[in-house]
């Protein structure tokens, strides 16, 4: 492993770093990152710096860390060791507090990744597993950025930075840094970026617009910019991905309000076409809509980030279907206050695999999920680190969440990286479960008021006594499941066979409606959706 950094340049750099932190909290993670109102009552510094540094609050060690007050630094640089269980391994960085977000794998299979406090690129080989990290003469130590993704092409990284207001590519051979300034703004955050042709496609989320830059003529004319704001007042412009075709399709939204899913072409943008953008009103329920992908059918894939929820949308019918992750575990939210009441995982960011899988992140709920839309079964694997400070743990042992924002997948590999534990981790998503399911049915047709019997199976994969959790979850209130046996854990060395009631309200509307039902056991989860059908009355 090598580190490259002289980090005397951190000392004295915390206040200004600090509130600039604590804006992009207060506009961005305020809504979306804190997994419970616990955290800013007892800690409302966290969102306005922490007020003027003073020498009792700042141990100087002219590291990344001194761009946090002491107080900080076990949330925002780690307070664990990696850790690993049967599915994920975790590595820790070299460099303390780099606050590792996007993160990419080449073709040859080495992982990338940058350092949003340090600006530095790294990279890992899976092979020999060291990192290696690459200074970055061009940043400055003080700042802390929301880098929040990453693109590969032909030797190069490309990818966007709030701090610096700036567009940076790295030349994964010569590891030369080079800089695009003057891109954004202050009001800006970009986060997603892609790039099609010499096209580079990124999406200002504060600025609330779609931007296009044009790298035709890099030598000459640098990036030429081209935006296409929102026309929703007060919005913010979300996730992103390119269709078949070419178009893009992102969503614009007010937060926990509502807005909208758009298709537009990167010609309508740079003002060599006049194609009008298609809009689609997004449905209840779909609030947040941070993560979009588009897989191989053109189905546009959408994570909702204030809620369990995840939603799949048929361009060619132009309806929504609305799909919810299992409850998270109690470690990740803690609950020692008792202040919450409905605890939601969080999908954040989408990725659609060589196999055609969804791969999301459950934020808050401290996992990686792997969705088979053919088989409509959703696997779900738990991270083992766990920062406490980001959730209502009090004193509990093994409680919190990494703050995984971003994964990218290779193979039957998902490489994600873990914001606030300072780790890089990977899910092998072929390591067999310990336990399986099977329902009678997968679909079922009532009418309103009317109530079914349904079975599904628990089968472990062993003789041996096997801890289990059943999981039923449900999308709407008119369309309940009821679990007929006692719920909780349970010990199971043969298979288990569950009555569960589908109570369909008189008062629910005709709709096709999901029902997740599953178990959890350990580190892992396995569900698949019931889909129900309610018929209009005749």
């Amino acid at each position: 492993m090598t580190k490259k950094h002289d980090y005397a340049g951190y000392r004295g750099s915390r206040t200004r770093n600090t509130k600039r932190l604590g804006i992009i909290v207060a506009a961005f993670f305020g809504f979306i990152l804190l997994s419970s109102t616990v955290f800013i009552a007892a800690n409302p510094a966290f969102l306005f710096g922490g007020g003027p540094a003073t020498p009792d609050q700042m141990t100087i060690t002219n590291t990344p860390l001194d761009n946090y007050p002491d107080i900080q630094r076990p949330q925002f640089c780690g307070v664990a060791e990696p850790s690993a269980n049967a599915f994920i391994v975790e590595y820790g960085l070299p460099t303390q507090c780099s606050q590792p977000n996007p993160i990419v794998v080449d073709p040859l299979g080495t992982v990338w990744f940058v350092g949003t406090n340090t600006g530095d690129v790294a990279s890992f080989n899976p092979v020999t597993e060291v990192i290696e990290e690459y200074e970055n003469p061009y940043w400055d130590d003080s700042a802390v950025s929301m880098i929040w993704d990453m693109e590969y092409e032909d030797g190069y990284l490309w990818y966007a930075d709030e701090s610096h207001q700036s567009v940076w590519r790295f030349d994964t051979v010569t590891k030369e840094y080079t800089k695009y300034g003057d891109i954004f703004t202050d009001a800006s955050l970009p986060q997603v970026i892609q790039l099609r042709g010499t096209d580079i496609i990124i999406n200002d989320f504060l600025g609330n617009t779609l931007v296009v830059l044009d790298a035709a003529d890099l030598d000459e004319s640098g990036l030429v910019y081209y935006d296409v704001p929102s026309d929703v007042e007060s919005a913010v412009t979300a996730g992103f991905d390119v269709a078949a075709d070419g178009t893009i399709w992102y969503t614009t939204w007010v937060p926990n309000v509502g807005g909208l899913l758009v298709n537009v072409h990167p010609d309508l943008i740079k003002r060599l076409d006049v194609v009008q953008p298609l809009t689609y009103q997004l449905p209840p329920g779909l609030l947040t809509p941070n993560g979009l992908a588009i897989d191989d059918s053109g189905t546009i894939w959408l994570a909702d980030t204030s809620s369990s929820y995840f939603f799949s949308f048929d361009v060619a019918t132009e309806t929504f279907t609305h799909y919810v992750t299992s409850p998270p575990d109690v470690l990740s939210y803690g609950n020692v206050t008792g202040v919450i009441q409905t605890p939601v995982s969080r999908p954040y960011w989408i990725d659609i695999s060589d196999s055609g899988q969804i791969i999301f992140n459950e934020q808050t709920a401290n996992r990686i999920a792997v969705f088979d839309s053919g088989t409509e079964r959703l696997t779900e694997y738990s991270i083992p680190s766990r920062n406490p400070f980001w959730s209502d743990c009090g004193g509990m042992a093994s409680c919190g969440i990494a703050q995984a924002l971003s994964i990218d997948v290779h193979g039957d590999k998902v490489w994600f990286t873990e914001w606030a534990e300072n780790h890089i981790g990977v899910l092998d998503t072929s390591q067999p479960i310990p336990v399986d399911i099977r329902l009678d049915t997968r679909m079922l047709t009532l009418r309103a008021g009317e109530n079914v019997t349904i079975y599904y199976d628990i089968i472990p994969s062993s003789t041996q006594p096997t801890s289990i959790e059943p999981i039923i979850v449900h999308t709407h209130n008119s369309l309940v499941p009821v679990q007929l046996q006692d719920p909780g854990i349970q010990i199971l060395d043969s298979p288990s066979r569950l009555p569960i009631q589908i109570i369909s309200e008189s008062w629910a509307e005709p709709g096709t409606y999901k029902i997740l039902l599953g178990v959890r056991s350990g580190s892992v989860s396995v569900s698949e959706f019931l889909t129900v059908q309610i018929m209009p009355e005749t």
